[in-house]
């Protein structure tokens, strides 16, 4: 459905050769399309995936459109390496963005259902030497486990 963009961003292969990369690549691509147009050059401005590059980025609202349009909060990329992981993984990760904004964006992929153990981005975190975020995950995580 999007080979050419596929190619274009350099995904030829796995585009053609996974049925489940091509599913979610299409997927993220659809849901820029349904973004509102103020929305949607922002969207298409960002690489595969949008979703977690929206949340890297610190882009609020357009991860919060995004996850409006019905993407998987715990979306995996199907790239077949280290990036291969959730939004949250990814947002846990980065280095260069401050704790309020990351703070901001996990809790609109917590709200859209996402899991703080899906990918263990608290561990992701610590390893970043981000503990405030990896505290809040922690945090997080421990509304998530259910009570003995």
């Amino acid at each position: 459905m999007h080979a050419d963009i596929a190619a274009a961003m350099g995904f030829d292969d796995l585009y053609s050769g996974s049925e489940a990369f091509r599913e979610r690549f299409d997927e993220m691509l659809d849901a820029v399309k349904a973004l509102p147009e103020a929305l949607q050059e922002r969207g298409r401005s960002l690489w595969y995936p949008q979703l977690h590059n929206a949340c890297v980025v610190g882009d609020v609202e357009l991860v919060t459109a995004l996850l409006a349009t019905g993407l998987d909060p715990d979306a995996y990329t199907y790239t077949d390496d280290d990036e291969d992981q959730p939004p949250l993984v990814w947002l846990a990760r980065d280095g260069e963005l401050d704790f309020e904004v990351k703070r901001q964006i996990a809790e609109a992929l917590l709200a859209a259902g996402a899991s703080v153990e899906e990918g263990e981005p608290e561990q992701e975190a610590r390893a970043a030497d981000d503990d405030d975020f990896a505290d809040y995950l922690g945090s997080k995580g421990q509304l998530e486990k259910p009570a003995r």
